[in-house]
């Protein structure tokens, strides 16, 4: 997939930087997404730095996006690069274990629109590119569905729970149109988000995010063959 194009979202974060920068290592041409413009930023010149090609970064807010700033994102993708190879999903919001009653609404509805709603509306949108690159990829980051499914997950949990489910609607419904849709748990990793949920925690304990970058990039560029549409990094 040498000069193809990628989008990964979250890409300010720990693990969207990571894949950002592996991407671009590989020659790709790689569109960087997220609202936090200094992380983007910051992203964008260690991949500078590396020496490798200049990404395309595009701050988009998840969480107030609507269809026509997707359409408009990708018709500026396809005129700038020609069109579209993968689609990577890395964007999260999580603000902490809350209980369910205790839960403000205006943060449950902000929680899904980004961990799941715009997931599926930038997806159902990027299709027909992904369907004309002939090998188009669509990868979703899950999340051990055991874990987010005990008390105080919240609208994460529940979102990472719905978005399993696209996954694999999604998977069956492109089965014979040459786009790959994975969804992958990358297991525990160094992150902001983590030590959201473990304050006790010391990151330094946790896995860096460049090992599991490596292992996803190398199942969208072939070089590991998934086996089946959901694969678990955390178990190795």
């Amino acid at each position: 997939m040498d000069g193809l194009t990628v989008i990964v979202t979250g890409a300010a974060g720990a693990l969207g930087g990571a894949l950002s920068f592996q991407a671009a290592g590989k020659g790709y041409n790689v569109v960087m997404l997220d609202c936090d413009r200094k992380g983007l930023e910051a992203a964008y010149d260690r991949i500078k730095e590396a020496g490798f090609a200049d990404p395309a970064l595009y701050p988009l807010d998840l969480a107030g996006a609507g269809p026509e700033d997707y359409q408009e994102m990708l018709k500026a993708v396809a005129n700038g690069f020609g069109g579209l190879d993968a689609l990577i999903h890395c964007a999260a919001r999580f603000e902490g274990l809350t209980p369910l009653e205790q839960f403000d609404p205006s943060e449950w509805l902000m929680h899904m629109q980004v961990n799941l709603n715009s997931a599926w509306l930038l997806s159902a949108l990027a299709l027909p590119l992904l369907r004309e690159s002939g090998a188009g990829r669509l990868y979703f980051m899950l999340e051990d569905l055991a874990r987010v499914e005990g008390a105080f997950w919240g609208a994460y949990g529940v979102a990472k729970h719905s978005l399993r489910a696209l996954t694999s609607q999604l998977a069956a419904e492109n089965s014979s149109s040459g786009v790959q849709v994975l969804g992958i748990n990358p297991g525990p990793m160094r992150s902001a988000l983590r030590s959201r949920a473990y304050h006790s925690e010391n990151p330094a304990t946790q896995p860096d995010t460049e090992p599991v970058a490596q292992r996803i990039i190398n199942l969208m560029s072939g070089g590991e063959v998934p086996d089946g549409i959901l694969i678990d990094l955390g178990t190795g």
